[in-house]
């Protein structure tokens, strides 16, 4: 795992996260799909290259198809982008 990623990003995305699974707790959506795309912005733009910049964008559009499902007759699957998101803040080196 990359644990050599500045101290200001790992805060930056255990913020955002956080703040993902809070919204997801409570069923605010549209403010979980916020914080979810500001974290993988972070994670593209700012993680060196490697196996936590991989595992982090990939939960993050994983959490953001759960949350915006394409279909019209599909539900948002709050409880699965949950448990992606506990994932992320697992990888995490400071958690």
């Amino acid at each position: 795992m990359d644990d050599d990623i500045p101290a200001d990003v790992e805060e930056t995305l255990a913020q955002l996260l956080g703040e993902c699974a809070a919204a997801l707790e409570g069923n605010d959506v549209p403010t979980a799909r916020e914080t979810i795309t500001s974290a993988r912005s972070v994670a593209r733009n700012k993680l060196p290259s490697g196996e936590l910049r991989d595992h982090l964008l990939h939960g993050c559009d994983r959490v953001e198809t759960l949350l915006d499902p394409e279909a019209e007759d599909e539900e948002v699957e709050a409880d699965a982008a949950e448990e992606y998101v506990a994932a992320m803040r697992r990888r995490l080196p400071g958690e």
